[in-house]
């Protein structure tokens, strides 16, 4: 069972809480009908990024395999078949659509999944060996996730919130890259073919320009006018220092090489007790200054 769910990659299933993100700034998280389908919403996503995970796993055996970390993945570490891993994962897609279909769940949120299924199918199959594309569509999957949340609850998305989810993913992809660089150091064309066309400084140059507008975009978005009216409080404003603290710790981790260099931002979310402090007191501070 365990090599099932490390298959499937549950921890990672937590990046889409970001589904979650239009419900809490859209005074809809008390809807109890609401939540009920966003729920049900998050978990077909989840399932369907499980597929993605599933096949990505399959086609990169070999070169993850060459990753200190990766090579513990069922498929890489040979736990698991892979004709069995793509039976597994057509079975959970198959599920993932049906629950979709079963809880009535809004066209539009079915549309956004299918892009987010077709456009990692082509990340898959070539898009991921193009360099700086391949960095925004790592990006893009997190603004689908905040625009699939946004479809479940029928409400139209902050064009601001849009732009401080592509540029802080954004900021985690550049930093996995670099840290993956770092670790293999020789080794890393091998495991990414596309690392070749980047180096540590001109990820540094990225990680800090992404780092930059994910804080402006954020404290621009927390005292617009039009915000501040809707959510009834000038409060937001302060949220940014968990934002801050954030991106700082984020960056000071990778800087540091601490976690013996590891880069990728939900295992560091698993580790970090720094991290996971400034996140839950952020959505306690929001939900606190909205709700309460």
């Amino acid at each position: 069972m365990k090599t099932v769910l490390d298959l499937l990659r549950i921890k990672s299933w937590i990046k889409n809480g970001f589904l979650f993100l239009p419900a809490i700034f859209s005074f809809r998280l008390l809807q109890l009908e609401l939540m009920s389908s966003l729920f049900l919403g998050a978990l077909a996503f989840s399932l369907v990024s499980s597929f993605v995970y599933v096949t990505n796993d399959i086609k990169d055996s070999d070169r993850d395999a060459l990753h200190p970390r990766k090579k513990n993945r069922p498929i890489a570490a040979g736990k698991i078949s892979k004709q069995l891993a793509f039976i597994i994962g057509f079975g959970i897609l198959i599920s993932a659509y049906s629950i979709m279909f079963l809880a009535r769940l809004p066209m539009f949120f079915l549309a956004i999944v299918s892009t987010y299924l077709l456009l990692n199918i082509l990340y898959s199959l070539g898009l991921k060996t193009l360099p700086l594309l391949e960095l925004f569509i790592v990006a893009i999957n997190f603004v689908l996730r905040v625009l699939a949340g946004c479809a479940i609850i029928l409400v139209s998305p902050s064009h601001w919130i849009l732009v401080v989810t592509f540029f802080l993913a954004f900021l985690m992809v550049v930093v996995k890259r670099k840290s993956e660089i770092m670790q293999l150091q020789g080794h890393a064309v091998n495991h990414r073919a596309v690392l070749k066309a980047y180096s540590v400084g001109f990820l540094n140059t990225l990680t800090y320009i992404a780092a930059t507008i994910t804080i402006t975009a954020y404290l621009l978005y927390s005292i617009d006018p039009a915000v501040v009216k809707a959510l009834g409080t000038d409060w937001l404003m302060y949220s940014s220092l968990f934002v801050l603290m954030g991106v700082i710790r984020f960056i000071q981790i990778s800087e540091m090489s601490l976690y013996e260099g590891e880069g990728d931002p939900t295992t560091l979310l698993f580790k970090d007790r720094f991290l996971q402090g400034t996140v839950c007191c952020w959505i306690l501070y929001l939900i606190g200054i909205i709700y309460v």
